[in-house]
C-alpha cells in the first residue's frame, strides 16, 4: 500500500522560520521527528549476533558512510544503542576516476606555463587533494572522502568513548572494471549508466575491504571489516526533500510541486532503490538496513505538514531536510546539520569514469 503524504499547503504568507529559535510547531515536530527516527536506529542495532562469539569487541555493524548529514545521524543514534566496548565501522568508499585525473593532469599543465619559478605540481596537490595524480594515496581523495574524515572528527568530538572505525575502501579502476559485468548482472533489471555508479559505490563499500584508522592523524592499517549488519541513509532525500529536483518542483508550481514531487519519490522508491540496492549488497554476504525507512517513521513524515519537512526558501544546506538538519544541530551534529547533500556516485567518484558517460539516463546491454 502506497503512502499518501499530507496535502495540506501553507498559506501564501507564511514565515521563512528561524534557525536558531524554531517555532513551536517546528520544535515539537523536532524532537518527536528525531525520537521516532532514534527507536527505529534501535531496532536495527539491537540483537545482531556476533559471527565469531570468541572475538569480543568487534565490530558487528556498519555505516555506509559519506560523511553527510543522513549516514552521521545515523551513526550517532547508533552509538547510543551498542555496547560503548564495541567500534563501530564507517565504510567509505573512493574510486580512482581516469576522467578527473586526467582533467586535473590539464590543470596542473596549465600552471606549469604561468608559474615557472614554482614546483606546481607540489602546489596544486596541496591545494587540490583530489589532483593528485601521480601521487598514490592522493587519487582516492574524492570529496566524501575528504568529507568522511572532517565528520569523523565530529563524531570523535561528541562521542569521545567510542572506537569509530574509518574503513576506507580504495578501489583502482582496473578492479572495478573486472567486477564490472558481475555487478551489472547483481541490478538489474535496473540498467541505466546512473543505476551502474550507485551500484559501483554500494557493491565496493559493503565489501568492506581497505584499511582503517581511527583519528584523521591516525597511521592506517589493512583491514577487512566483520560487520555483516550495515545501516543506509537511503529514504531521508524521498521522505524530507532533499534532491535538487525538489527545490525545481517549488520554484515551478510552490508547495504544491514540492508535495507532488515528494509523493512520487515515496512512491517509486521500492522499484527504483531498494531492489537494487538490496542485490548488489547482498551478494557480499551483508544484510543492509534502512532506519529511514522504519513503516513507523515513514507514517510520521508522511502526516507533517509539507513545510516543517523542508522549505525551499532558505538556502541549499538548510531548506532540503530542513527537519533533519535542525534535528541534527540539536544532537550537536553541527557541521553535519549544515552540509550540502552531494549524490554518492558524484563523492566517491564511481560516476563517468569515461569521457563521453554525461547521460545517467542512457541504459547499458547487461550481459
Amino acid at each position: 500500500m502506497v503512502t499518501t503524504l499530507n496535502p495540506a499547503l501553507p498559506p501564501a504568507d507564511s514565515k521563512v522560520p528561524e534557525w536558531k529559535v524554531p517555532p513551536e510547531q517546528l520544535s515539537s515536530s523536532i524532537d518527536a521527528f528525531m525520537a521516532t527516527l532514534d527507536e527505529s536506529v534501535k531496532l536495527r542495532v539491537q540483537h545482531i549476533p556476533s559471527i565469531n562469539v570468541s572475538a569480543a569487541g568487534q565490530p558487528r555493524v556498519g555505516i555506509l558512510f559519506s560523511g553527510g548529514i543522513d549516514c552521521s545521524v545515523i551513526a550517532y543514534l547508533a552509538h547510543q544503542h551498542l555496547p560503548i566496548e564495541e567500534p563501530i565501522d564507517l565504510l567509505n568508499v573512493a574510486f580512482e576516476n581516469p576522467r578527473v585525473l586526467k582533467a586535473n593532469t590539464s590543470q596542473i599543465s596549465k600552471k606549469t606555463s604561468t608559474q615557472k619559478k614554482r614546483d606546481v605540481q607540489e602546489d596544486v596537490l596541496d591545494s587540490q587533494p583530489e589532483a593528485a595524480t601521480q601521487a598514490g594515496e592522493g587519487m582516492y581523495d574524492v570529496p566524501d572522502r575528504l568529507t568522511g574524515l572532517e565528520q569523523l572528527e565530529e563524531l570523535r568530538r561528541i562521542c569521545p568513548d567510542r572506537l569509530w572505525h574509518f574503513v576506507e575502501v580504495d578501489v583502482p579502476y582496473e578492479e572495478c572494471q573486472t567486477e564490472r559485468v558481475k555487478i551489472e548482472r547483481l541490478m538489474y533489471p535496473s540498467q541505466t549508466i546512473m543505476d551502474l555508479s550507485l551500484a559501483l559505490a554500494l557493491y565496493f563499500a559493503s565489501r568492506g575491504i581497505g584499511t582503517k584508522r581511527t583519528s584523521v592523524t591516525s597511521g592506517r592499517l589493512p583491514y577487512t571489516s566483520p560487520a555483516r549488519v550495515l545501516l543506509s541513509g537511503l529514504g531521508s532525500d524521498e521522505l524530507l526533500g532533499g534532491y535538487a529536483r525538489h527545490r525545481h518542483a517549488f520554484t515551478r508550481n510552490s508547495w504544491q510541486g514540492l508535495v507532488n514531487e515528494l509523493q512520487l519519490d515515496l512512491t517509486r522508491l521500492p522499484s527504483r532503490n531498494l531492489g537494487r540496492d538490496d542485490r548488489v549488497i547482498s551478494a557480499n554476504g551483508k544484510e543492509t538496513r534502512y532506519p529511514y525507512l522504519s513503516l513507523t517513521l515513514v507514517d510520521f513524515v508522511a502526516k507533517l505538514p509539507v513545510e516543517v519537512k523542508a522549505d525551499p526558501r532558505l538556502s541549499e544546506g538548510m531548506g532540503d531536510k530542513m527537519l533533519l538538519r535542525m534535528a541534527a544541530a540539536k544532537l550537536g551534529l553541527v557541521t553535519a546539520s549544515q552540509r550540502r547533500k552531494r549524490a554518492m556516485q558524484f563523492g566517491s567518484r564511481s560516476a563517468r569514469m569515461e569521457s563521453g558517460e554525461k547521460d545517467g539516463k542512457r541504459t547499458i546491454s547487461v550481459s
